[in-house]
């Protein structure tokens, strides 16, 4: 069994996903620059190599996607736009390695390094390997896009590193079968079959023995070197982890938010501490609590049903002026501006 995946995206998410997702809604011919209006962020900053985005940013644009795109597929449209190329180290590792074995132990491992929310365990039953798949945070409306992606992704990796698909290989979802499936089904050239126990990549165990065709060696051993370090480097990133702590702690919280002292007490750390991190990482408590609000706020007025003032008392405003204004400060726009553009 090998199994990968921490709570809560310790370093982030590669910025390089987001303009996949970026790039396939132009594809679409559907309105790219509203994924990250507001956000702070732009497509050509994402292009930069190292650059990485928080799990509360990941999951907004996650969540805006779904909903741009509805019933047609975006899990299995996304997989088909990945190459395992965009996967750095870690792809080069699995593209290198010896064996398919070896590769997919690769991906297992190191999934932290790419998908920090992900947790993947490998197990047998009988002749047939079964790659399970499961979300270490709650992904709201974004969850099954991402488990779709994943799944049909690591089936496309499979066939990358091999060429061809063994025969026998089987997309397992839980729940029931969505109305796009037939449309994509002959796209995804997996069966995929649904109301199963387990989310998860099926294929026969003889599979694992393939030497796939670009294995290198002396290639496996640098890339496994890369990926060993940022590895460290990200298991130690001690800002950033408690940055996405309480982002994790913040996300969909009730109001009031908790203070920068309750959610120290929460993290069992000093209110000193908390706040050295966060000053070390170029942040405050304000600015997350914020973030946190903003995305809450960007939730409840997608509701035509919510009025702009039920949104501000949810979010603990007793004053629509104030929650406008701070609306403002985040988006440039005012709550009925932005409802209007969205």
């Amino acid at each position: 069994m090998v199994s990968s995946g921490r709570p809560w995206g310790n370093a982030g998410v590669p910025g390089i996903y987001v303009v996949l997702l970026y790039d396939l809604l132009v594809n679409l011919g559907l309105d790219a620059p509203a994924l990250l209006a507001g956000l702070g962020v732009s497509r050509d900053e994402l292009l930069a190599p190292d650059r990485r985005v928080s799990m509360s940013l990941a999951q907004t644009v996650a969540e805006r996607g779904v909903a741009m795109v509805g019933a047609r597929g975006l899990g299995f449209r996304y997989a088909r736009a990945m190459s395992i190329t965009l996967h750095g180290p870690v792809g080069l590792l699995a593209l290198s390695s010896a064996s398919a074995q070896d590769a997919l132990a690769a991906a297992c491992r190191f999934l932290g390094l790419r998908a920090p929310f992900l947790e993947i365990e490998q197990t047998r039953q009988g002749e047939m390997a079964h790659l399970k798949l499961r979300s270490t945070v709650p992904l709201g409306v974004a969850h099954d896009f991402v488990i779709e992606a994943m799944l049909v992704g690591l089936a496309f990796m499979v066939e990358q590193l091999l060429e061809a698909l063994p025969d026998g290989v089987e997309i397992h979802r839980r729940g029931p079968a969505p109305d796009y499936l037939d449309a994509l089904q002959h796209d995804v050239g997996v069966t995929v079959l649904f109301d199963q126990p387990d989310d998860a990549l099926v294929f026969p165990m003889s599979a694992l023995e393939a030497r796939p065709r670009l294995a290198d060696p002396q290639v496996a051993a640098i890339a496994r070197e890369q990926c060993e370090m940022q590895f460290r480097q990200w298991r130690t990133e001690g800002e950033g982890v408690m940055a996405e702590r309480i982002r994790s702690a913040l996300q969909d919280r009730p109001a009031p938010l908790p203070s920068l002292e309750a959610m120290a007490d929460k993290l069992a750390v000093s209110a000193r501490t908390l706040k050295r991190h966060l000053q070390q990482a170029g942040l405050s408590y304000r600015q997350l609590q914020d973030e946190e609000r903003y995305r809450q706020a960007q939730r409840l007025l997608a509701s035509p049903e919510n009025s702009v003032s039920e949104v501000a008392y949810t979010l603990g405003y007793s004053d629509v002026a104030n929650f406008s204004k701070a609306f403002k400060r985040w988006s440039g726009l005012t709550p009925k501006g932005y409802r209007e553009q969205h």
